[in-house]
């Protein structure tokens, strides 16, 4: 019985010493050691912190940390912020998943710093100049309705983050179009992403006042090409049968979207 309780007492300060480490590194140690007072309650339980494989749970963490306003998510002027983000599956709808995050997030202007594969997984890095940290809530939410979770984060310092995400389960924001029936989508703000998992067909029109230079695109669940339609003629009405195992299609115009400002009409057989 002695020797269990050591046991216990032993895991006990190991999840509290990584613990404590995890949360000195999101507030920043003078932060840590001024509120070490109202961090000791927030965080008076460490295992309900932990996940089963006994790591941090780095969501839970940061959650209590925000709400109690002890991690800053404001910069007092714009930095070149690096982030770096990886994952274990497929790096193509990763990087999509990614971007498209992003970019609903307001990070529309980054560079890449490095794209790497190895037994680790993938890894993308990128710079971004900005004054705002990326928010590791609003992220993980975003993410989680694309089907991704992120599993770990780690700040190198205050302008390097390093995400590690589960994204088995990625799925594109496509939009799933009701059969048989004609669908406005409206003016584009970027490349329209259609799920046509389940179609056969698909009769694309144009407005009558616009000039359409047809750009489609048809993906599989991996975002590997399987057709590609490119026009330099202007079009009305387009009709194309969809590849099999085709999951995405990708619609926009070979030149510029404003050729399209009023919206496609897209019917699906």
């Amino acid at each position: 019985m002695k020797k269990l309780f050591i046991l216990v007492l032993m895991t006990l300060c190991a999840h509290a010493s990584n613990l404590d480490d995890t949360i000195k590194s999101y507030v920043g140690a003078s932060k840590y050691e001024s509120q070490k007072n109202l961090i000791n309650v927030l965080f008076s339980s460490p295992k309900s912190f932990m996940r089963s494989d006994g790591e941090v749970d780095s969501i839970k963490v940061m959650e209590v940390l925000k709400k109690n306003g002890l991690v800053t998510l404001l910069y007092d002027k714009p930095v070149q912020l690096r982030l770096a983000f990886r994952t274990q599956s497929e790096p193509i709808v990763f990087l999509q998943i990614i971007n498209e995050t992003l970019e609903m997030m307001g990070y529309n202007y980054f560079l890449t710093n490095n794209a790497l594969r190895d037994q680790a997984g993938f890894v993308w890095e990128i710079y971004l100049q900005t004054e705002h940290i990326l928010d590791p809530i609003a992220f993980a939410n975003a993410l989680g309705a694309r089907g991704c979770s992120i599993t770990h984060i780690v700040k190198n310092n205050d302008h390097y983050w390093f995400y590690d995400i589960d994204s088995r389960d990625a799925k594109l924001g496509a939009k799933y179009v009701e059969m048989g029936v004609n669908t406005p989508l409206g003016k584009p703000l970027r490349p329209y992403w259609i799920d046509v998992r389940e179609a056969k067909e698909v009769i694309i029109t144009a407005h009558i006042g616009d000039q359409w230079f047809p750009d489609v695109v048809f993906f599989d669940a991996n975002l590997d090409v399987l057709s590609d339609t490119k026009s330099q003629e202007a079009t009305k009405t387009l009709r194309l049968k969809v590849p099999a195992k085709a999951a995405y299609m990708k619609m926009s115009d070979t030149v510029m979207l404003d050729n399209i400002k009023r919206g496609l009409t897209l019917h699906v057989k």
